[in-house]
């Protein structure tokens, strides 16, 4: 009965120590509860025409198709990259080391382009408020489109 004793012990023993391995903190990142997570920004036609006129490098991403940009004109300067095509050419085509600005007709497709910009690892978005269509009412410059 002694040997059965002691394996049966052995046994639950090991069972316990395998359930504290189990249950032990392992190397895991704590999550810091004051980080934020990346988001846009957005901005007033007014602001994004002042910043894309400074300085510092930034650049406009118009979200909107070729035949939109041919009855309103765009933005000086800004890049074409309709919604459909933007996941699959951002990353080839925008720098994470510049400010991005996105516009399109109204503001919702911008948005969209906006949130897939920082969940493809972007931190300097801004979505440019009102679209075009606030972009012409403040009287801000625009070129035509020439195919």
């Amino acid at each position: 009965m002694t040997k059965r004793f002691l394996l049966i012990a052995l046994l639950v023993i090991v069972a316990l120590s395998a359930a504290a391995c189990g249950s032990s903190q392992e190397n895991t990142k704590q999550s810091d509860p004051t980080e934020q997570p990346a988001t846009y920004e957005t901005v007033s036609v007014q602001d994004a025409h002042q910043e894309l006129n400074g300085s510092n490098g930034a650049i406009i991403v118009d979200v909107r198709e070729p035949q939109e940009w041919a009855a309103t004109g765009y933005p000086p300067d800004a890049r074409l990259i309709p919604l459909g095509q933007f996941a699959q050419r951002a990353p080839d085509e925008l720098s994470k080391d510049t400010d991005i600005y996105v516009i399109c007709n109204s503001g919702n497709r911008s948005q969209v382009a906006s949130q897939s910009l920082i969940d493809l690892g972007y931190t300097r978005v801004f979505n440019v408020d009102g679209g075009i269509q606030a972009w012409l009412q403040a009287g801000l410059p625009t070129d035509p489109y020439t195919p």
